[in-house]
């Protein structure tokens, strides 16, 4: 048995490789947006809920008057998005003394009102706590009416 040349056979591959290429423009934009879209829905629920576990415990302590606690926070970001930062309370009696702020990348800042009781928090400082993206533990102490919040050692 011998193999028969078949000149359309040469033709016909580069007209194939145009198809799959074509194919495959048209289509990873697509998977890509996608993926992009669930890992933003995902990061943003579970930054959404360490934060209101932490306001939480806080609003615990406080109302019973006292306490402390560390608490572990997943704040990592996912594949394709980040989370840019989380500001906790601000000096006592601020702006910001019950507000926990954060911003995810691609979306403006978010807040989260700590009230229904109202929450004063700040630092170990007296001031805003900053944190980034990461597994942290945090501290949670009641001092002088409003909770203190500090990164465990």
């Amino acid at each position: 048995m011998s193999m028969r040349s078949d000149g359309a056979g040469i033709e016909g591959l580069p007209l194939q490789l145009l198809i799959v290429a074509i194919v495959m423009g048209i289509t990873v934009p697509v998977v890509y947006a996608g993926l992009d879209a669930y890992d933003h829905g995902q990061v943003q629920r579970r930054i959404e809920g360490e934060l209101l576990r932490l306001t939480h415990a806080a609003q615990q302590y406080s109302i019973a008057g006292g306490g402390a606690e560390t608490l572990a926070l997943d704040l990592r970001g996912g594949s394709f998005t980040s989370l840019e930062y989380v500001w906790i309370g601000d000096t006592p009696g601020g702006p910001f003394a019950n507000v926990v702020r954060y911003r995810i990348s691609g979306e403006g800042e978010r807040a989260i009102v700590v009230d229904r009781p109202t929450v004063s928090m700040s630092g170990p400082d007296g001031t805003t706590l900053v944190l980034g993206a990461g597994t942290i533990e945090i501290h949670l102490e009641v001092l002088d009416d409003s909770v203190v919040v500090s990164v465990a050692a």
